[in-house]
């Protein structure tokens, strides 16, 4: 468990912040639930939001706005919060969809869906500016709520932490763009980044047009399909370890991931207008398993992970003419 320093004014902050719930408290109301977004701003990413309530009995000392923060003391809360919280939930909405709906509504859907993800209903809801409608119980807007409400600030840091995690992981597939240190917001060096390569799939296209730039980036289909593959995967949970491993004598792995201390190895393809033969779902043949399989257990003997299980999955990827991602399957390898 990471420690942080509490100090009297994060005592008094608390104590301060804690009196909007207390008032609702003693107007009947237990379960608390407190609602935040981020990533509004960025150029890339999707926004998240999150949802969480606290229990009356435990203090999360050092709450605030989580943008107002350290990174390690965002941390620590986030720690605390996900181990004590009576119920916490994180939702988001991609870079596509955000392109599709605009910002306001996806951070509005992202926030609604983590309310709707909690374990716990809760007897009352308390939202960092923004009105949602939909609920059976009171659900209600607090502008300035993450710095002025303490249940608001917890949601706020489990989105943000999220968040910041998620966009260090893109930063291993696009490291050209620098997203584990900007998190997809405009900085320079990242504006520079896109004047140079275009837009990576990560990117919000309508935000783009602000910065005048329209350029995207001309990958080769193979490389943009695993791209997306492994931005699904991420957004899933697992955290890629490799993507196109080569394995001497043997060949070349597309894409490693682990999750839930499991070793995943995934075999991507993908195929257009294939349907007459096999479409891509018949793409794999048997002497490709067998390589992969192979490859696996040398990669895992190598890197001192042969005491996890190893799993093949297979992502079977229908393109378009020009090569975009149409459907996807993932398919386990036995």
């Amino acid at each position: 468990m990471t420690k942080i320093r509490i100090s009297d004014k994060d005592r008094e902050r608390y104590e301060q912040m804690s009196k909007i719930e207390a008032a609702y408290r003693e107007q009947g109301y237990c379960l608390i639930a407190g609602v935040d977004e981020v990533g509004r701003g960025p150029l890339a990413g999707p926004v998240f939001a999150a949802a969480c309530i606290l229990p009356a009995d435990i203090k999360f000392l050092g709450l605030n706005d989580s943008k107002k923060m350290t990174e390690r003391r965002r941390e620590a809360l986030y720690e605390q919060i996900v181990e004590h919280a009576v119920s916490w939930h994180v939702a988001s909405v991609s870079a596509a969809d955000i392109d599709v709906m605009n910002i306001l509504e996806a951070s509005r859907l992202a926030m609604s869906n983590a309310l709707k993800g909690l374990a716990v209903e809760p007897d009352l809801a308390l939202v960092d500016a923004v009105s949602l409608k939909g609920f059976s119980y009171p659900v209600l807007a607090k502008v300035h709520g993450d710095a002025e409400c303490n249940v608001i600030a917890a949601a706020s840091i489990l989105a943000k932490v999220s968040r910041d995690h998620l966009m260090c992981q893109y930063d291993e597939l696009y490291p050209e763009y620098s997203f584990s240190s900007n998190k997809g917001y405009g900085t320079a060096e990242h504006i520079q980044a896109l004047k140079i390569h275009g837009a990576c799939p990560l990117h919000r296209r309508s935000f783009l047009k602000n910065f005048s730039i329209n350029k995207y980036r001309p990958w080769r289909t193979g490389e943009e399909t695993e791209s997306y593959v492994a931005s699904y995967l991420i957004g899933e949970g697992y955290k890629i370890l490799g993507r196109r491993v080569k394995i001497s004598g043997l060949g070349e792995l597309d894409l490693i991931a682990i999750r839930d201390n499991t070793l995943y190895v995934i075999e991507v393809k993908g195929r257009s207008n294939s349907d007459a033969f096999g479409g891509a779902v018949n793409a794999l043949s048997s002497g490709q398993v067998s390589r992969i399989k192979n490859c696996a257990t040398v990669f895992s003997a190598r890197h001192q992970l042969d005491d996890l299980p190893i799993e093949i999955l297979y992502a079977a990827c229908e393109l378009t003419p020009n090569g975009k991602l149409v459907d996807m399957q993932l398919l386990p390898i036995t």
